[in-house]
């Protein structure tokens, strides 16, 4: 019987972050259809699997600018926008996935300098 409540409680801590995860999952849907129904309004549309990571400034300058939502860039005022994760054939540059190291851009596929993440296709939405 000792045996038993350690993998109870395994089992039942791993469907907790499985649920978890899951609404987590839904809750980055939601946002993304959303973002998706406010691009079709204007006339942008996102290629098939293509999901927002976050917000920029469309000026190189400004690329350290991301954010979480769309919006105005701090430095300059210009409206921030989304960066997308999509294919290799449609990216524009390549970016590690973290937030905090968003400013890391490359022309090719590669690695991380900072976290050694693999660093992901995006391409910048047109505002």
């Amino acid at each position: 019987m000792k045996v038993a409540r350690p993998v109870a409680v395994l089992a039942l801590a791993a469907g907790l972050i499985a649920c978890g995860g899951a609404k987590n999952e839904d809750a980055a849907q939601k946002e993304n259809d959303v973002h998706k129904t406010e691009m079709a309004k204007s006339g942008i549309e996102m290629a098939k699997g293509e999901k927002t990571i976050y917000y920029t400034c469309p000026m190189e300058s400004h690329k350290h600018i991301h954010s979480e939502e769309s919006g105005s860039c701090p430095e300059c005022g210009m409206g921030l926008v989304a960066v997308v994760a999509t294919d290799e054939e449609d990216a524009e540059f390549y970016t590690c996935p973290m937030p905090e190291h968003s400013h890391i851009r490359h022309s090719e596929a590669g690695k991380c300098e900072e976290c050694g993440m693999k660093l992901v296709p995006v391409r910048k939405m047109p505002g």
